[in-house]
């Protein structure tokens, strides 16, 4: 998995196929960072007290998770390599 930083540069790219990888890649650390607050939560080992709910939170997870399985699929059918 990239690093956010790593897709910086793609991002600016005129090549939509670029674009739309470095977006693929950016949701993709965002999605597993918001996991681990999720798993930590469930777990009692979070080091620090969302003033949130769980479920709040799991909101946007499912919805990145939703546009992550689009992304996939638009790259398959466009031929694009993430």
């Amino acid at each position: 998995m990239k690093e956010l930083k790593e897709t910086i540069a793609d991002m600016t790219s005129t090549d939509y196929r670029r674009r739309m990888a470095a977006e693929y890649h950016q949701l993709e650390v965002r999605v597993e960072k918001l996991e681990n607050i999720l798993d930590d939560w469930d777990a009692g080992t979070l080091s620090f007290t969302p003033r949130c709910t769980r479920s709040l939170l799991d909101c946007p997870y499912r919805a990145m998770l939703k546009y992550l399985n689009a992304l996939e699929l638009r790259a398959v059918i466009e031929g694009i390599t993430l």
